[in-house]
């Protein structure tokens, strides 16, 4: 691990070798030193510290519209005209997202529980019997799969198959910038597949179907029904979020703890602190590690002066780890209580799905801690490379088998 002392921050550039495999020193210099930080050759703002992303996420002067994922923002390279909520401002937004929103609220994100504990304990009861397995990819990855493709409407089998699609898309290797041929034909395989499935469905989703693919074919945005490509974008950003976040966090939250056996005694001792650890784990090292919009009109944050047409980023996993917001930022500790935090984003984009990320964590934690309270998480413990998605994404543990 580096440390922060020995490097600067005018060595931070998401692309390169040593900030994909480590990023906090970097982040850390940058929130000492350069809090609001230009790379010419993105043409790109990098905001670091909590109270500058906090407030800027807030206001007005920044749109979605032109994009927000590193591709979009820093490599010019600007979404499809149509249209999808989490690349819209407001009030274009509401149309889309209200779609959806009745399935996260707090309410109807709990009627799920029993659901999403019965697919974990499938997952998790042959593999208690084996003493061993990936807390990723055996068990988090596909309950997470199986949870949204229930939200959407999808199989169970076309789930699993559209995850591996994800996670090819999104995978990168040293010295990659932006998507290689082999992330663009997952994308390319993935695509028509939505849109065969989304063809499929229509004239078959009544309009008394709570799926997604039902709100999405029976409603209407800006006065129209969604189009195809629009249908296509929505799914494919739900799968994303719905697939990628919540394993990374709970692998995250695996590793920590085996990090840390003190915190998992008091978890399995009182496993009503298991919320607590989830969201510890999501501040501490937060899957969704940056996000970005473009200026729209000129903005002065920290004495410089942001022009429209330029890009800015917010550095999310920096941000939860600002000094000046959390006492101890880099310390895992379970029995925090932030009064703020940046793991589900913020202002008009928070993530629609923060309620079920939390209980898909939780759930996902307790049957883990369950059947093997005192794993132990050797040397393959591995982290997903990206200058997008952060975490582990392999996480093999070893236990005393359940009959």
């Amino acid at each position: 691990m580096t440390t922060s002392g020995s490097v600067r921050f005018s060595d931070y550039d998401p692309y390169t070798d040593a900030v994909m495999r480590d990023p906090w020193p970097f982040y850390a210099a940058l929130r000492r030193d350069s809090p609001v930080h230009y790379l010419e050759q993105y043409d790109t703002w990098f905001l670091s510290r909590f109270e500058d992303i906090w407030q800027a996420t807030t206001q007005d002067m920044f749109t979605a519209e032109r994009g927000v994922t590193p591709e979009m923002v820093l490599l010019k390279r600007p979404p499809a005209d149509d249209p999808v909520f989490s690349m819209l401002d407001m009030p274009r937004q509401r149309d889309y997202r209200r779609m959806l929103a009745p399935r996260y609220t707090r309410r109807a994100t709990n009627e799920l529980e029993t659901f999403i504990r019965t697919e974990a304990r499938v997952l998790i009861e042959p593999l208690a019997a084996n003493g061993e397995f990936d807390v990723y990819t055996d068990y988090a990855a596909p309950l997470s799969a199986r949870v949204i493709g229930h939200l959407i409407g999808l199989p169970t089998d076309l789930s699993l198959q559209f995850a591996q699609l994800v996670e090819a898309h999104f995978r990168r290797h040293s010295g990659q910038v932006g998507a290689s041929d082999a992330n663009n034909a997952a994308m390319a395989e993935l695509m028509p597949a939505l849109m065969t499935f989304i063809e499929e469905q229509r004239g078959k989703v009544s309009e008394h179907d709570t799926t997604h693919i039902a709100a999405l074919l029976n409603n209407e945005a800006e006065g129209k029904p969604l189009s195809l490509g629009s249908i296509v974008a929505t799914l494919f950003t739900l799968l994303v979020t719905g697939i990628e976040v919540v394993p990374l966090a709970v692998a995250n939250t695996a590793v920590y703890l085996a990090k840390h056996p003190d915190q998992r005694s008091q978890l399995v001792k009182d496993p009503s602190l298991i919320p607590l650890a989830f969201d510890e784990s999501l501040r501490y090292d937060q899957p969704t590690n940056l996000l970005g919009r473009v200026v729209k009109q000129e903005v002065t944050i920290g004495e410089k002066t942001l022009r429209a047409g330029q890009g800015v980023m917010f550095l999310w996993a920096s941000g939860n780890r600002d000094e000046a917001e959390f006492d101890d930022a880099d310390q895992f500790d379970i029995t925090r209580r932030p009064r703020r935090s940046l793991s589900y984003g913020h202002g008009v984009h928070k993530c629609i799905g923060e309620h079920l990320g939390r209980l898909e964590g939780r759930v996902l934690l307790e049957e883990l801690l369950q059947v093997a309270p005192d794993y132990t998480c050797g040397e393959g413990a591995t982290r997903v490379y990206s200058e997008f998605l952060h975490g582990y994404h392999r996480v093999p543990i070893e236990f005393a088998p359940t009959r």
